[in-house]
């Protein structure tokens, strides 16, 4: 028989969500997040509403059959790249890689979305309030990666000073290999905000001074071509019927250095605020959801990014993706949930 869990303690206990074996956190206020073990991916981050019963703040799969499709890659961990490499085709180090392309000949999201996770060990004061999760690409794993990556993503619930819940995620790669290695992080959340079924009557407002132009395959423009000058914040107020799915940077950090992108309820007021750090990523990516299998447009993912789409291939960043062995690249974000 199972323990009882001290008074203002969370737990962290084993689940299974459709037979995909999973990690669930619960917070001493209610709070609960669901961590599937492929892909590290969130399934579900719950929250006490109203009348008590758990609200969803989050849109995840809502099978393991859509979890293995990845069909819109809901919540998704995006190790070593995150968005597109072109053509499936990167040249690093001077050398060529092929990687497997999708149906439109393209690379995306990464390779870790479909990889088997395990738990992490923490710090026993770190116990039962986050959930880590490991593993690591090596070279022969995937096709046109050639590199040795350790890869940890840690999960952290919280509540804010004033009563505001708050979701935290550490991705974190450490280059295991010999040699440099292309690495470009990002994340996948999709929100949802209680009492709206779709986007449209939501607002998005985005602290950036450019947003990225791309071709017909959603790939930027070469060099300074790729950025178009918006007035800071761009903001959508409300969506409507505008079909997003853009990328911003020249991102603007708020007076606590952070940069925060908001959706908010113009009718509660409730808003959900992504945050992430100017100095690791210089990207948030928004996608309105539209060419989803199921239940397009309700809701928004907003992308942490720490470079462009197509990183693997630009000049001006080339530089910025070469990994040194033995150093470790992190991206760190939260979403902040405000019940209005």
């Amino acid at each position: 028989m199972a323990t009882a869990a001290p008074e203002n303690r969370a737990t962290v206990e084993r689940g299974s969500f459709d037979g995909e074996p999973t990690w669930i956190l619960t917070h001493p206020d209610g709070a609960r997040l669901v961590v599937a073990e492929t892909g590290a991916t969130l399934l579900a981050w719950q929250v006490p509403g109203p009348d008590g019963g758990p609200v969803d703040l989050l849109d995840g799969y809502a099978s393991a059959a859509e979890l293995e499709a990845q069909d819109g890659y809901r919540n998704a961990v995006l190790v070593p790249w995150s968005n597109r490499v072109h053509g499936a085709v990167y040249t690093f180090a001077g050398q060529r890689h092929e990687l497997a392309a999708d149906a439109d000949g393209e690379a995306l999201h990464g390779l870790v979305a479909g990889t088997r996770f395990t738990r992490a060990q923490v710090a026993a004061s770190d116990s039962d309030r986050m959930v880590r999760l490991r593993t690591s690409l090596a070279p022969g794993d995937h096709p046109g990666y050639p590199f040795a990556l350790d890869v940890t993503v840690t999960y952290s619930l919280g509540v804010g000073s004033e009563g505001e819940a708050r979701l935290d995620v550490e991705i974190s790669v450490v280059n295991t290999g010999d040699d440099p290695a292309p690495v470009a992080l990002g994340w996948h959340p999709y929100l949802r905000l209680p009492g709206h079924a779709a986007v449209d009557d939501l607002d998005v407002t985005i602290p950036a001074r450019a947003r990225v132009l791309t071709d017909e395959d959603l790939i930027p423009l070469a060099g300074e071509q790729a950025y178009a000058g918006v007035a800071a914040p761009a903001r959508y107020a409300p969506l409507g019927t505008a079909v997003l799915d853009d990328a911003f940077t020249h991102l603007v950090p708020d007076e606590d250095g952070v940069v925060a992108t908001v959706v908010r309820s113009p009718r509660t007021g409730a808003t959900l605020t992504v945050e992430q750090e100017p100095d690791q990523a210089r990207v948030v990516h928004v996608f309105t959801g539209d060419t989803l299998d199921r239940d397009p447009r309700t809701s928004v993912a907003v992308e942490p990014c720490q470079l462009l789409a197509d990183a693997f291939n630009r000049a001006d960043t080339a530089k910025a993706i070469a990994l040194a062995p033995g150093a470790r690249r992190q991206l760190v974000s939260g979403i902040v949930y405000r019940r209005g």
